[in-house]
């Protein structure tokens, strides 16, 4: 076994034996790395503890501000501002806590990664979504985004899940509503791929070649959502003419929201489309590995955090083309 704890627990992981895994993080929680805590909280929120994963989960990086920190104490008009974490999944899944902090007497403000704020500020209860470079005033407390489902004492039974509390641009939607009914069938958004920067991208990201086995299903209409580097793997391609690339015609996440008030269904790798499609209520079929992000937990194929989600996981060593085949299989019996 190596004797880095974290690189012992990644063998095991990479073996499927996830119980291994945990049993590696917590004889090395007492070591003093933080790291260390940090991924045994995640396999614990992997599966499904919240009461002990969160606090354990506070051992990740945070974003640093001076200033009082809002640790659940009495508000009374006070202004919060939440930090935005992470990346743009994780900034749509733990914004829904503004509505949250709203109740308990707080002005919140989410402070939002560009291109994002516009959307983030149609959560109910915020106040202002202010971007990168924009002014605000200077807040009473600040919390991380993410370190809200601790401090609210969330567990499975109380994930905060009423949804939509995202809304897509009533002119926005209006025009991409008459621009796709020209399309008939049934009108299916596909994303396959995350920000390749992101720990892990490779494990959660099936890239294009997967997906093409969907694009046979009769009286289906495709619409790429895909943003960013994966969206190259088009390049040089010959798609077939019930494929339209809308990816060129998205220049931020309100165009996306927009876009997906009109599809029938998303379907998506774990990235931040399938976040927002959750977010946003639509029906969004998520494509997993075996060893997923700790949100998406273990043997199941819905979501506490998204209602309107269908996970599909693959098997421990099954590729990605056997998972999208069962993808395949569910759009049949969808569009029959």
């Amino acid at each position: 076994m190596a004797s880095d704890p974290l690189a012992a627990a990644f063998q095991r992981i990479e073996a499927g034996d996830l119980a291994g895994a945990m049993d590696i993080y917590r004889a090395a929680q007492g070591g003093g790395d933080p790291r260390v805590k940090m991924c045994l909280g995640q396999m614990l929120l992997l599966h499904g503890d919240y009461r002990r994963g969160l606090p354990l989960a506070e051992y990740r990086p945070q974003p640093e501000f001076h200033g009082p920190r809002w640790r659940g104490q009495r508000l009374a008009g006070e202004t919060v501002l939440m930090r935005g974490e992470q990346g743009f999944g994780d900034n749509i899944q733990f914004v829904r806590y503004g509505a949250l902090l709203a109740a308990r007497g707080a002005r919140v403000v989410v402070g939002s990664p560009a291109g994002l704020g516009a959307l983030l500020s149609t959560v109910p209860g915020v106040a202002q979504a202010v971007e990168p470079g924009q002014a605000m005033e200077p807040p009473d407390f600040q919390v991380p985004m993410m370190s809200l489902p601790h401090v609210f004492g969330t567990t499975l039974q109380t994930i905060p899940a009423d949804i939509p509390y995202l809304r897509a641009d009533c002119g926005l939607a209006a025009q991409w509503r008459e621009r796709l009914g020209a399309y008939g069938g049934l009108k299916v958004g596909v994303v396959w791929g995350g920000n390749p920067e992101a720990p892990y991208d490779g494990r959660r990201s099936p890239g294009l070649a997967p997906y093409l086995a969907l694009l046979d299903v009769p009286g289906v209409t495709f619409f790429s959502l895909q943003k960013g580097p994966a969206a190259l793997q088009l390049e040089g391609r010959s798609m077939p003419g019930n494929f339209v690339d809308l990816g060129p015609q998205l220049s931020d996440f309100s165009q996306t929201a927009a876009v997906m008030e009109s599809l029938d269904l998303v379907i998506s790798s774990c990235t931040s489309p399938a976040h927002l499609a959750g977010a946003l209520g639509r029906p969004v079929w998520v494509v997993l590995s075996s060893f997923p992000d700790w949100r998406w937990l273990l043997d199941r194929d819905d979501s506490p955090w998204y209602p309107t989600a269908r996970l599909f996981r693959a098997a421990h060593a099954e590729g990605w083309q056997g998972v999208l085949g069962r993808v395949r299989q569910a759009l049949l019996e969808r569009a029959g």
